[in-house]
């Protein structure tokens, strides 16, 4: 009797398990919702196409179900050799940005934990560069929409007084931080414009080139964050 009962509560308990169990679901690139089967599919149908990037934006957990709001695109190498200007940047994902290396307003470095509590959003950047000014309106914009909720900086090897005369012409809302080209360096960004965005932690999470035509997607990353 005690085992036909062991049998019985087994049983329960691996109905109730396979019944209730939360299922994946994906959002890939803003399409529908699709299963996990479908959104293995299309990972091997992209990956056909160049080196495949799978950003995880966002994840929304409801009763019975998981979905996943997915970035999945081929990217393709700029030189014949292969080389990625971000594939350095990229090894900091999952690392802690050391904001206290950089100088502050009164020339004093910042405080270690000056980024915590918030996401942050970084843009590398210089007055000369077209690509850089190009997606400044996209920035402020982001800025605009999640004022309050994220820090919004920009580091540049362009001296203060560059960056005054500049702005004159050209709102740009970040706080700057200039005159860091020994910072940069050490960081080996090469490439213009480079953005970071950086969970409530200081934890690098994304490394993008020219935002202009991923504004959604940063957007959702940020709602994410926000709402968690």
């Amino acid at each position: 009797m005690k085992k036909l009962i062991k049998i019985f509560n087994l049983s329960i308990l691996l109905f109730t398990t396979f019944c209730f169990a939360q299922k994946n679901y994906y959002k890939i690139n803003g399409d529908k919702i699709v299963d996990e089967n479908k959104y293995l599919q299309r990972k091997e149908s992209t990956a056909k196409h160049g080196k495949l990037e799978e950003l995880l934006l966002k994840t929304k957990k409801t009763e019975d179900s998981i979905i996943h709001f997915v970035t999945l695109r081929a990217i393709s190498t700029l030189t014949s050799d292969g080389f990625d200007p971000y594939g350095e940047t990229k090894k900091y994902i999952g690392t802690r940005f050391q904001i206290e290396k950089f100088l502050n307003e009164k020339k004093k470095n910042f405080d270690k934990n000056y980024l915590s509590g918030k996401p942050t959003f970084i843009n590398f950047w210089f007055t000369k560069c077209p690509p850089c000014i190009d997606e400044i309106p996209s920035l402020n914009a982001l800025k605009e929409k999640f004022e309050g909720k994220a820090n919004f900086i920009t580091i540049t090897f362009n001296d203060e007084k560059t960056i005054e005369e500049f702005v004159k012409n050209q709102t740009f809302n970040f706080q700057h931080i200039p005159n860091s080209k020994k910072q940069i360096d050490a960081l080996k960004i090469s490439a213009y414009p480079t953005s970071l965005i950086l969970d409530k932690n200081g934890i690098v999470k994304f490394v993008f080139g020219e935002v202009t035509y991923d504004m959604k997607d940063i957007e959702m990353i940020f709602e994410g964050f926000t709402e968690s």
